[in-house]
């Protein structure tokens, strides 16, 4: 009995050395902003002069575990976000797919966006952190931005054009400002077993009533 108590002692041990979680979540939700909505009419310092990338694709909300019926975990572990991990992946690569345009590229609080998003969302992944950020963004570049939303910036597109740009009104659920200013777009994806976002799926009925785009036709605000 002792010797089974000290396993299960070194193994809960090896398991909090590795930052191992066991939350439970069904599937992702792969959450992309559109930063020309987001950064108008503000004085943010990131909008002022906005990268090219940022003028025709979405960037990097977030990536969510989600329960397919609604609702999601959240703030899953109290492990500290690490802070080294936008050097690991590259600070380019970061600034560019998963912006903080409220902060200036050399604020000491610029990395507060990514604390923030693995504290409430990547802490319940079950992912490293390495893992979590990385992941997150090749999903985005795997999704990347339909060529609906490319063409038309500065314009006005139907919804259902944008959403047959997700493949269907079952695979997206858009965000807009004021019912009809695109302001995100967010996907499901499937998971394999060792947690990775795999694949873009349908959403279920309860994450497509999360879509705010109440107009017929979507405006694409431009920088």
């Amino acid at each position: 009995m002792l010797y089974r108590i000290a396993c299960l002692l070194l193994a809960a041990a090896a398991a909090a050395a590795q930052n191992v979680t066991t939350t439970s979540f069904d599937l992702y939700i792969l959450s992309q902003s559109w930063q020309p909505e987001f950064c108008y009419g503000t004085s943010y310092p990131g909008c002022s002069q906005p990268q090219t990338y940022w003028k025709t694709h979405f960037t990097l909300h977030g990536l969510w575990p989600e329960y397919s019926n609604g609702g999601y975990p959240q703030s899953c572990t109290s492990e500290k976000f690490d802070a080294s991990i936008p050097d690991q992946i590259g600070w380019t690569t970061m600034t560019t797919y998963w912006p903080n345009v409220k902060e200036a590229e050399t604020s000491s609080n610029y990395d507060e966006f990514w604390e923030h998003e693995w504290s409430k969302h990547g802490t319940c992944s079950n992912l490293k952190q390495y893992d979590y950020f990385n992941l997150a963004i090749s999903t985005l570049q795997k999704m990347g931005t339909p060529a609906v939303i490319q063409n038309n910036v500065g314009k006005s597109v139907s919804k259902a054009d944008i959403q047959k740009g997700y493949g269907g009104q079952n695979y997206v659920a858009l965000i807009c400002a004021s019912g009809k200013y695109l302001s995100e777009a967010r996907t499901c994806w499937a998971k394999d077993a060792n947690n990775r976002p795999t694949n873009q799926i349908a959403c279920s009925s309860s994450i497509l009533k999360s879509d705010t785009c109440s107009s017929s036709t979507i405006f694409i605000e431009a920088f």
